[in-house]
């Protein structure tokens, strides 16, 4: 009796905990399906501009290095001077170089002429042999080859020989030459002296020394855009510039959009972007920095999860607490996210979570 008694006591309680569990599933469930911030997310839409920081410099700009360390002998320009294309910026002292070269070029004058000499002795001899050795002496030698395709094969061995030695006379003139070229720095471009590592000459300097020649006729704003922002930007977009300084905004276009990310000091990744403008030459200087605001391409674009479109043009909107399938216009994809180019607005919010909907009866728009 007593066994029954407590097996009818565990039965309810088991029943008591089921309901209160069951319960309890219930009332979490509406309180989330109700529940806004959990269900839903509100349309975020593209800016219909970007805002970026930048610098003044030159599309045609060089950083030129030596090749070699040395003494510099020669700084015949300074910082702002104008130079043209193949002027030399700097010298070094190239005494020893020269020394080389010319040690190079005496070596190369022996070799060609014992080459020559060689050469001649080569024929003489062949000629005398010719004459000397009976037509019959290189078969009766064991030799099946005819005798002039013997000596024309004795002739060039030597001769090959010879000219090995002249190729590598050759080649140590050339190296020795380029040293020599390398003791002298010359302007690629025409432009202006940007940047001297170094102000006088006389000092001895390494292959890191730097000098820096821009061409100020291809001045442009470089514009550093986030990563985020760069699929919106096009080229000959507008632009307004504001230099650091400098009260009126200059207006351009954008010319270039550099393909490569690059990663700027503070390690903030971004794309480079160059804007040009026609009076920029006239108010502004190489180096200046400032920012710039670039009209996008996605004026009224949104931007949502790529799983809440349903076929490419629906998606489930929350209209007064109801579910509304709404007919959309998609394009692009960026990584998990999908522009919609036209039927939701900022005030719109759109479903993410599909418990919602199946709660109420809904209808398509």
């Amino acid at each position: 009796m007593k066994n029954k008694k407590l097996i009818l006591i565990i039965c309810f309680v088991i029943v008591i905990i089921g309901l209160l569990y069951f319960v309890k599933n219930i009332l979490f469930s509406s309180s989330n399906l109700s529940s806004h911030p959990t269900t839903t997310a509100s349309v975020k839409f593209i800016d219909s501009t970007i805002t970026a920081e930048g610098t003044i410099t030159a599309q045609s700009q060089a950083t030129l290095h030596f090749q070699t360390a040395g003494k510099l002998i020669a700084l015949p320009f300074k910082e702002g001077s104008a130079v043209k294309a193949g002027q030399t910026i700097a010298s070094l002292d190239s005494y020893a170089v020269q020394k080389q070269l010319q040690a190079a070029l005496n070596t190369y004058r022996s070799v060609r002429n014992s080459f020559d000499q060689t050469k001649d002795n080569v024929q003489n001899n062949v000629q005398k042999a010719q004459l000397t050795n009976p037509y019959d002496y290189f078969s009766k030698a064991g030799m099946n080859d005819t005798r002039e395709s013997a000596i024309n094969d004795a002739i060039k061995r030597i001769v090959d020989q010879n000219q090995a030695n002249l190729d590598n006379s050759v080649i140590n003139v050339e190296i020795a030459n380029y040293a020599f070229q390398f003791s002298t720095l010359t302007s690629p471009i025409s432009g202006i002296i940007l940047h001297q590592d170094v102000s006088v000459s006389g000092l001895n300097i390494t292959p890191t020394t730097s000098f820096v020649v821009a061409d100020p006729s291809t001045m442009v704003f470089r514009a550093n855009v986030p990563t985020n922002n760069i699929n919106y930007v096009t080229i000959g977009a507008h632009a307004e510039i504001s230099i650091d300084g400098r009260e009126n905004k200059i207006i351009g276009s954008i010319v270039t959009i550099y393909p490569q990310k690059v990663t700027l000091p503070n390690g903030e990744s971004v794309y480079q972007v160059d804007i040009q403008s026609d009076t920029l030459m006239d108010v502004a200087k190489l180096d200046q920095t400032g920012s710039v605001v670039i009209k996008t391409n996605s004026e009224n674009v949104a931007l949502v999860p790529v799983w809440t479109v349903l076929g490419g043009n629906r998606i489930w909107v929350d209209e007064n607490g109801k579910p509304t399938l709404r007919v959309i216009t998609s394009g692009k994809i960026h990584g998990e996210e999908i522009e919609i180019t036209n039927g939701l607005s900022s005030t719109d919010k759109i479903i993410i979570n599909p418990k919602f909907i199946t709660k109420f009866k809904y209808k398509t728009v």
